[in-house]
């Protein structure tokens, strides 16, 4: 078992312009693409885990979303970086399509796509990083015992999170995180 990090896409890796649902809104945020390429070159496994509620509301299909992702993943491949895996959740309680109008417990902060990343890539969660800039990126942190990178500007460091205005900044600091715990695991 091996820390990973567990990446929200919009906001994250992309500009969020609410509900990107198609190629043509996807918007990289500068750095992103070399963050993620700083985290694969040490080896450390890299999720996306995303709620995905335009499905339910029907702004856009699973699909669409599959589109995005691939996209997402060619352009990151360009660069040298890529996500070892792709996760999301296309649930939301007030959803107007039938099939994915419910609860789930894959929607953050709920921990269902980390234990899925967990279960597909080996990860040890207690010892991964989550990276968002919503509240439910925290609390799914929280929820999984893992430390938290917030992206947002009215951030409220606690334990174990840490405030950062992107996650080009957030990178060089999660990966000595990374490398201080190893060490210390490798002196006991």
């Amino acid at each position: 078992m091996r820390p990973g990090i567990l990446l929200d896409r919009d906001g994250t890796i992309i500009v969020d312009h609410g509900y990107v649902g198609s190629v043509d809104r996807v918007e990289f945020i500068d750095g992103a693409s070399e963050a993620i390429a700083s985290f694969n070159a040490a080896g450390v496994p890299v999720a996306v885990v995303t709620n995905q509620s335009g499905v339910a509301r029907g702004l856009y299909g699973l699909d669409d979303v599959d589109q995005v992702h691939a996209h997402i993943a060619a352009h990151l491949a360009s660069r040298g970086a890529r996500i070892d895996l792709f996760a999301y959740c296309p649930y939301h309680p007030d959803g107007v399509v039938q099939a994915f109008s419910r609860t789930s417990e894959d929607r953050k902060p709920g921990p269902g796509m980390a234990r899925a990343a967990a279960a597909a890539l080996g990860l040890d969660l207690s010892r991964s990083w989550v990276v968002g800039d919503r509240p439910e990126d925290v609390g799914l942190a929280k929820s999984i015992g893992a430390s938290a990178a917030y992206l947002g500007s009215d951030a409220s460091p606690g334990p174990s999170v840490w405030p950062f205005p992107s996650l080009a900044a957030a990178a060089p600091f999660i990966l000595r995180q990374l490398s201080a715990r190893a060490m210390e695991q490798g002196a006991a």
